[in-house]
């Protein structure tokens, strides 16, 4: 039986089209003429029995039908491109994963340390996206995800790596001089926070023994970078966890403004498809994330990180709005 496959060409006019919303530009984009992209358009149309795009003059707009398959061809030619390139640069050889990390903890934490990983499995290639928010593998041709939240995450199983100590930090100009800050001091600047950590300056605030506090002034930033960038300049004071600035704390631009760290309500987890459990390259990241994590659990208890007093949640059970989220 002959399959009905449309050609790639039908495929990416309509993929063009789709997002841009526009003949014109998609044939830009393609080098095409706009008739030539039109043609595609209808012939995949006739191909498959249904109208992708309602048409009135020189608008074009999507249907039903063409929204729901204008999602599937995007990752069919994505999938596409990410296994074109594959083959071009390792010649069918070696073993790749795809992983995803949270934008800030990826460039800081976990691209750092893939150098022992080659080390120890030198044919391997690990290719890594940045996710601030989480999805489902059964529509992404992820192998794994490098998340902060809560330890569920549907159609997946993840594995604990670490959780997240918080400092108040902020520029040494806020110090004028001193060592450290009061609790009271702090809280009276302007707080920074990060979008998914809505409850962190009330947490901190606990430990610090300070009530009728308006935690909730102040700005807020949707990932760990513009925070960080946010306090460096001066804005105001963050709570951030020491591991994201060292280089900030290191080179002056951040100091920690007292010893009160707290525990988030949430921790960091590596989830992955159910169906891939088995996978033997996959199963071998794993337990070098596991070897990683441990090492820099036990760099952080001797450098003075353990919070003094522990969000209100196990880090094995939390299930809180802020912790579902995540961009970080």
């Amino acid at each position: 039986m002959r399959r009905r496959l449309p050609s790639i060409t039908a495929l990416t006019a309509f993929d063009a089209a789709a997002r841009h919303l526009s003949i014109t530009r998609a044939a830009n984009e393609l080098a095409l003429t706009e008739s030539a992209v039109s043609r595609q358009i209808s012939l995949l149309e006739e191909q498959l029995g249904v109208r992708l795009f309602h048409r009135i003059k020189k608008r074009i707009s999507l249907t039903r039908a063409g929204h729901m398959y204008s999602a599937r061809v995007v990752q069919t030619i994505e999938r596409i491109e990410r296994d074109t390139l594959e083959v071009m640069g390792h010649e069918g050889d070696g073993a790749v994963l795809e992983v995803a990390a949270l934008p800030t903890v990826g460039a800081q934490w976990l691209v750092p340390r893939l150098s022992t990983f080659y080390a120890q499995r030198p044919s391997a290639t690990v290719h890594v996206s940045a996710r601030s928010t989480r999805f489902f593998f059964s529509e992404s041709a992820l192998d794994g995800a490098l998340y902060f939240g809560a330890s569920d995450w549907p159609g997946a199983r993840t594995d604990y790596l670490f959780d997240e100590v918080l400092l108040p930090v902020g520029s040494p100009l806020l110090l004028d001089g001193a060592a450290s800050l009061d609790a009271d001091a702090i809280v009276r600047c302007r707080l920074l926070h990060l979008m998914t950590r809505p409850e962190a300056w009330r947490l901190w605030c606990g430990v610090a023994g300070l009530g009728d506090v308006n935690v909730m002034r102040g700005p807020r930033f949707e990932v760990q970078s513009m925070l960080i960038s946010a306090a460096c300049a001066g804005q105001g004071v963050a709570l951030l966890p020491r591991f994201l600035i060292g280089d900030q704390l290191r080179s002056g631009k951040l100091k920690v403004l007292a010893d009160l760290p707290v525990r988030s309500e949430g921790a960091y987890y590596f989830a992955y498809p159910e169906e891939k459990a088995g996978d033997a390259l996959l199963t071998e990241f794993r337990a070098w994330l596991q070897d990683q994590s441990e090492l820099f659990r036990r760099g952080a208890k001797r450098a003075g990180s353990a919070p003094a007093a522990p969000g209100p949640a196990s880090r094995r059970s939390r299930r809180t709005p802020a912790a579902r989220r995540g961009p970080a």
